[in-house]
């Protein structure tokens, strides 16, 4: 069942510690909006008349080199925002957004927010904090992409993601991927038939198991650093 739009604006990050009548007060201007997979939410240099928040589905955020190749900068899911940065800074968007799958949005105009912000403040403190974490995990997605060989890559994502989950790695322990294996070879900055070279070397080792989307963690002391590997 999708979530009403206060309860995706009380689990959003962005606004999960504000109190119940600022909640309504943005409930109040959010229009919901449906998108089917694949389509294109907003392109790079279109006008940012607004952000996001992912009631339910998922989204990618990708840039295009000039010869076509996608890099996806960012995976939304449920309870998260994006575009925040945009409304503020150039009026456009800088980069591509399209559904990976049938979602549920909410749409946060830019006039109605803005106005919002200026009768309260501290709403405006609590996105503050919100696009500081944003920039952060662009700095490290950065850091990772050129520091980092591939296999570092995919252990530092299957590791973070299954702490964001909730997930403790352990032998035995299944895990889904929750995107195509052809987008998180873009996400993690290399091309699907690397991708598929790493998984396959990983298996090898007896570290884990692929079957379609799931990856059954055989030996979860390669996904600590301090492991045995």
């Amino acid at each position: 069942m999708t979530p009403t739009v206060p309860e995706v604006l009380l689990k959003a990050p962005l606004f999960a510690s504000l109190p119940p009548d600022d909640l309504r007060r943005l409930a109040d201007i959010a229009i919901p909006r449906r998108c089917e997979k694949k389509k294109t939410i907003f392109r790079e240099g279109d006008r940012a008349e607004g952000f996001f928040l992912v009631s339910a589905g998922s989204v990618k955020i990708f840039k295009l080199s000039e010869d076509g190749k996608e890099q996806v900068l960012h995976i939304v899911l449920p309870g998260q925002s994006f575009a925040e940065a945009a409304v503020f800074e150039g009026g456009t968007f800088p980069a591509h957004a399209e559904a990976l799958e049938d979602s549920e949005l909410v749409f946060m105009p830019k006039r109605q927010f803005i106005e919002l912000l200026e009768r309260n403040p501290r709403i405006a403190l609590r996105m503050m904090a919100s696009l500081s974490m944003w920039l952060k995990r662009m700095t490290d997605l950065v850091e990772s992409i050129s520091l980092s060989d591939v296999e570092t890559r995919l252990v530092r994502y299957l590791s973070e993601d299954m702490r964001n989950r909730g997930v403790t790695p352990k032998d035995g322990t299944v895990y889904e991927l929750d995107v195509g294996k052809n987008v998180l070879a873009s996400r993690l900055g290399t091309v699907p038939e690397t991708f598929s070279r790493t998984l396959k070397k990983l298996q090898e080792e007896g570290k884990i198991r692929v079957k379609g989307k799931q990856i059954r963690i055989l030996k979860a002391g390669f996904l600590d650093p301090g492991g045995p590997g």
